[in-house]
Formats: structure tokens, C-alpha cells, sequence
């Protein structure tokens, strides 16, 4: 067992790191996305008749969406203490796919990385729980990583 964890639980709207030291919750954070993800709407019309439709570019929209997931990235991992022993993700989405590749970019990651696991949405109670008892016991969570 590690004297010292963070678990973090996030989607695209919110965040939460949870710091565990020798099995008791040292605190939490909550951090909101920022991340936007829409559908890029229609263009409009010419003013002459049969005249070109302007339509906005799909790969702006998915260039600042990719930016802005980015930058949510860079700040869940600028929250992690640095005397973490031990790192989980969990959560209900892609987004712990892609922090767990950011993570996985980074060459100097001091931590134990135990992967991302699929988790549903949860109240704070529930996942300040979850990640007390996965740094209790993280074997029972063994083969569910994605």
C-alpha cells in the first residue's frame, strides 16, 4: 500500500482529485472543463440566387475543442501534489482515455500509474469513497483498466 494517492475522477464538464495519505481523504479538488463540444451548425445563404453557401470548417470547430481539452489536461496534472506515490483515473467517458495519454507523455512521471478505470457518474461522497478504497486495497481492481 502507498502512504500517499490522488485518484481523480473526471468527464469533459468537471474534475475531481481526491488526495488519500495512509488511508484517510487529505482533500479534494474540483475543477470545471471549460470544454465545449457542440455540433457545427449549418452556413448561410448567398445574397444571389444560386449563389455559394458559406458553412463553417468542421476542422476549426475540432481544433479548439482538441485545444481546449488539452489545456483541461495540463491543468488536472498541474493539481496532482507532487508527493504522490500512486495515480488512478476513473470516470464514465473518453476524457480519462485522453488524460491518461497526456499522463503517459509525460517522461518524468514519479508516480505509480495504475491506469484508467471506468467508473459512473458519482456525488462527491461516492468518489472521495471509491478512491479510499481502491488505495486501500488497488489489487480487487486488477484486468478493468481500459
Amino acid at each position: 500500500m502507498h502512504r500517499s494517492g490522488t485518484g481523480i475522477w473526471l468527464d469533459f464538464k468537471d474534475a475531481y482529485i481526491v488526495n488519500i495519505s495512509e488511508g484517510k481523504q487529505t482533500g479534494m479538488q474540483h475543477l470545471r472543463s471549460g470544454v465545449e463540444h457542440k455540433a457545427v451548425k449549418g452556413g448561410t445563404r448567398s445574397k444571389t440566387p444560386w449563389g455559394p453557401q458559406y458553412s463553417p470548417s468542421d476542422k476549426s470547430v475540432l481544433e479548439k475543442e482538441m485545444r481546449d481539452e488539452q489545456r483541461y489536461f495540463e491543468e488536472i496534472i498541474r493539481a496532482i501534489p507532487d508527493d504522490t506515490e500512486a495515480l488512478v483515473i476513473f470516470g464514465p467517458a473518453e476524457a480519462k482515455i485522453g488524460l491518461k495519454k497526456a499522463i503517459e507523455d509525460i517522461k518524468h512521471f514519479s508516480p505509480t500509474f495504475y491506469g484508467a478505470l471506468s467508473a459512473d457518474y458519482m456525488t462527491q461522497n461516492q468518489i472521495a469513497a471509491l478512491f479510499r478504497d481502491f488505495f486501500a486495497n488497488p489489487e480487487q481492481y486488477a484486468g478493468r483498466e481500459e
